[in-house]
């Protein structure tokens, strides 16, 4: 069975050194946090544009209707 040259192995190991050392941040509880504040605030944002833009959709759609009323009730409820 053909062995590397030792430049190889010095290679492999070092690629290894990296990667244990990546995965050794990525475990701790502050890279967790951040990632966890980082993914939240996202999602709240992205819940709230999505929210925004259905409800101008139904208001542009459903404007004269019972349900445009009832949507515009709520409107001014959560203001």
């Amino acid at each position: 069975m053909p062995e590397g040259t030792e430049e190889q192995r010095t290679h492999i190991i070092a690629h290894l050194e990296r990667l244990n050392t990546n995965v050794e941040k990525q475990m701790s509880i502050s890279y967790g946090l951040r990632n966890g504040v980082i993914y939240g605030l996202g999602f709240v944002i992205g819940s709230t544009v999505l929210s925004a833009f259905i409800v101008t959709l139904v208001l542009q759609f459903f404007n004269d209707t019972l349900f445009g009323d009832v949507v515009h009730w709520i409107v001014r409820t959560l203001r």
